[in-house]
């Protein structure tokens, strides 16, 4: 199913802003995903699905409560934006809300961060990136918007070409798909992406995977092995269902497996590959 068939679920979101005796708005309200929920610790301005016969600003103030233990004053329409995840295809209705009443409380075990530009907390939910955008555009801030802290880069142990092995496994089955490499620049950007870009030795470039094919992978953990020297990622491999990760139309690169003395390809080909690979 392409994308724009995919349903809209219409999610209401909380931009909350103080503001000073003049009325200029200065810090926003950002909280982390809950776990249990998809993208658990990525920060986000807080909000939730419309239910039925809902509307935006009810659907706010009900999950603002719920969520925060606040009760909110105006909800003044601000923007809209279609996010694709891998989980669904959702449509944001950005409201900016000055005024509520109550302490806050963190109902489901989540973290709240008052935050200026740039914003400081990591790892940002990408349908938070183009908010601080719009916040930045507003308020005539130049440079970054957020930053995110890569020293994480410096505890993995580099081979002497300045790599690192990684393993894509799939989040949702287990299934080990791939072995690829990464060096710090590609790591960086799979970070800050969510999705994976591999550095590629034989045409030695970065590689974002499903730049031709259209096979992204949307990461959800990265994991690193004891000696720090092997990382494990745990992705939605996209662009096909179920989804191909090997350039030969396969689910999974190891496919080949040893049989009486031979290798014998265990499972079939979804897709013609040239037919992947034709742009």
């Amino acid at each position: 199913m392409s994308e724009a068939q995919r349903e809209i679920v219409d999610v209401a979101v909380g931009v909350l802003v103080e503001r000073d005796a003049e009325g200029r708005e200065g810090r926003f309200l950002l909280t982390s995903r809950p776990e249990g929920k998809v993208y658990a610790g990525y920060w986000e301005f807080p909000g939730g699905k419309l239910e039925a016969g809902e509307t935006v600003a009810q659907a706010l103030a009900r999950e603002l409560h719920e969520e925060l233990g606040i009760t909110i004053g105006a909800a003044h329409p601000w923007k809209e934006l279609v996010m694709d995840y891998a989980h669904a295809r959702v449509r944001l209705h950005f409201c900016k809300v000055y005024n509520w009443a109550g302490d806050f409380e963190m109902r489901e075990q989540q973290a709240m961060a008052w935050q200026n530009l740039p914003a400081t907390v990591h790892p940002v939910l990408p349908g938070t990136v183009p908010v601080l955008a719009w916040f930045a555009e507003e308020r005539k801030f130049t440079g970054p918007t957020y930053t995110e802290p890569m020293n994480c880069l410096d505890d993995i142990k580099w081979d002497a070409a300045g790599l690192v092995p990684v393993i894509a496994q799939e989040h949702s089955s287990g299934d080990v798909l791939m072995f690829a490499w990464m060096n710090r620049e590609a790591l960086k950007r799979t970070i800050e992406l969510g999705e994976a870009v591999y550095w590629s030795r034989s045409r030695g470039k970065l590689w974002h995977k499903g730049e031709e094919s259209g096979h992204i992978q949307k990461v959800h953990e990265l994991r690193m092995d004891c000696d720090n020297d092997v990382l494990l990622m745990r992705i939605t491999q996209q662009g096909h269902e179920p989804g191909i990760a090997c350039h030969t139309g396969r689910h999974s690169c190891f496919y080949q497996r040893l049989e009486n003395g031979v290798w014998t390809a265990t499972e079939p080909v979804l897709k013609d590959p040239q037919t992947i690979y034709s742009k």
